[in-house]
């Protein structure tokens, strides 16, 4: 009877301990080989592209550094938004990445790292008033560009809002205008045009006295690899958070959002996060 307790004890510990085997197997085998096997979309400017150097844009960045401090090297794959799942199950990729967002019915099989940037809609002013909350709109004149997704939220903010006053622009450059002339308080924009104004790439501790900003409508980036890679993702995460408390997310967003490539971000990437909501 005792052995038999013991036996069954013993196979209890072995089947929760064999993922983190297998997970750290994988990780110390990733290291040893000194690559990080990236999935990508090459088409999803400004975070994904091929240019004149190769792979480039915020999400090339972000996962070179983020290879440079885990002491590994980027080898971009090409396989397409529509291909990351596979390429992850065929081994061809270690991870994926391009604008990608968390799919709810993949989470069984697949990990999500933590975001890096926030691609959805955001509520930000000028002005020195309190924006921490929804419920900050009140009594409060937003705007928003006419037929947008943006204006479809403030329209829907409106019917629940007490006292805001919705109002419209011909585009989000126009939308703008009107808070910097003090003709509107708050405006709901882009996670693209947030970011270029200077708002946070993901977490809003950096608000400051120049801008304030919130999040409405999140569609968060991220990173996705196989369920079996507990290891990889603690770490990808670890670097991510340390990325995002040093600045160099921040850096990284407005290097490519401010930069002439980013004139056609706000089409690529809103369609293929439209495709992922």
């Amino acid at each position: 009877m005792a052995f038999c307790a013991v036996l069954v004890v013993a196979t209890a510990v072995f089947l929760v301990s064999r993922p983190a085997v297998e997970s750290e197997q994988r990780w110390q085998a990733l290291r040893a080989r000194g690559v990080l096997r990236v999935g990508i979309d090459p088409g999803i400017r400004p975070f994904s592209f091929y240019g004149a150097d190769g792979w480039e844009g915020m999400d090339a960045d972000v996962a070179h550094e983020a290879a440079r401090r885990l002491g590994l090297r980027v080898e971009a794959v090409p396989v397409g938004y529509d291909g990351f799942y596979d390429a992850l199950l065929a081994g061809y990729a270690d991870v994926a990445m391009s604008a990608l967002v968390v799919d709810p019915m993949r989470t069984a099989d697949f990990r999500y790292s933590r975001p890096y940037f926030d691609a959805g809609l955001r509520a930000v002013t000028f002005a020195a008033l309190r924006l921490d909350r929804p419920e900050d709109l009140r009594g409060r004149c937003v705007v928003a560009a006419l037929g947008s997704e943006a204006d479809r939220l403030a329209r829907w903010l409106e019917r629940r809002t007490p006292g805001m006053t919705r109002r419209v622009a011909a585009d989000e450059k126009e939308v703008l205008t009107e808070i910097r002339m003090g003709r509107c308080e708050v405006a709901v924009v882009s996670g693209q045009i947030a970011v270029r104004e200077g708002c946070a790439p993901i977490d809003e501790w950096d608000n400051t006295a120049a801008i304030r900003c919130l999040r409405l409508r999140p569609v968060e980036h991220t990173i996705a690899m196989l369920g079996a890679d507990g290891r990889l993702a603690s770490e990808l995460n670890r670097i991510l958070l340390q990325m995002s408390n040093d600045g160099t997310l921040t850096r990284i967003a407005r290097k490519w959002l401010t930069n002439r490539t980013a004139d056609t971000a706000d089409t690529d990437a809103n369609d293929t996060n439209d495709t992922n909501r």
